[in-house]
């Protein structure tokens, strides 16, 4: 398989990622699903997987932490970073995702489609003892569980709405709806104001519902 970058750096990834977290989450106080969404659309993410070397070598995890805010919100974090001695579960959780997504090859952006930032910390025990590969079979079989399901129901259930909550936000009728879920009607064949109302209610692009 190939990598993005070189396995001598894996380590130092794993270290910047898991210190990013921990500094977002425990000294600047974001959830840690709303920071990963905002390391997603701050472009840092795709720099980070390719193997910039300004984010996995570069800079501290705290560092980048702040850059993430900077870049969608235009202000320098002020926050001091606190020293901690334990590795927490959400330290954890950004040292497995930057090892898993060096190792599977798989942008960010693809990982969280199946797999939130949250649900992996929910996993740090027991497989905070195991060894990482473990992580990395229960984390495929999670992505193979999910692919049987449509990305329109897969967004759907990642905002944890029905589908007539889907409904109300999009102004596309149920029926329609569970129609493209079950495969009996092509996203891909729906006239283009449709794909274009669900995918502002579901609040991603269109081409992050279409199936190929």
């Amino acid at each position: 398989m190939l990598h993005a970058y070189d396995e001598i750096y894996v380590a130092k990834a794993q270290t910047a990622l898991a210190q990013m977290l921990r500094y977002a989450v425990e000294d600047m106080h974001y959830t840690l699903d709303e920071f990963w969404d905002m390391f997603l659309i701050s472009g840092i993410a795709d720099l980070f997987g390719k193997g910039d070397y300004r984010f996995i070598v570069g800079k501290s995890g705290v560092e980048t932490a702040q850059e993430v805010v900077w870049r969608l919100t235009g202000e320098w974090p002020q926050t001091e970073p606190v020293f901690h001695l334990d590795k927490s579960a959400t330290y954890w959780t950004g040292w497995i995702l930057a090892w898993y997504q060096w190792y599977s090859g798989q942008s960010f952006r693809r990982i969280s489609e199946f797999l939130t930032a949250e649900k992996v910390r929910d996993m740090y025990s027991p497989y905070h003892e195991m060894d990482p590969l473990h992580f990395a079979e229960e984390a495929d079989r999670i992505r193979r569980q999910k692919e049987r399901t449509t990305r329109l129901r897969m967004y759907r259930e990642r905002l944890g709405i029905s589908q007539s909550e889907l409904a109300r936000r999009s102004g596309v009728s149920v029926r329609m709806i569970q129609n493209y879920e079950q495969r009996q009607k092509d996203l891909r064949k729906a006239q283009t104001m449709t794909t274009w109302m669900l995918a502002r209610a579901l609040r991603c692009t269109v081409e992050d519902l279409m199936e190929y």
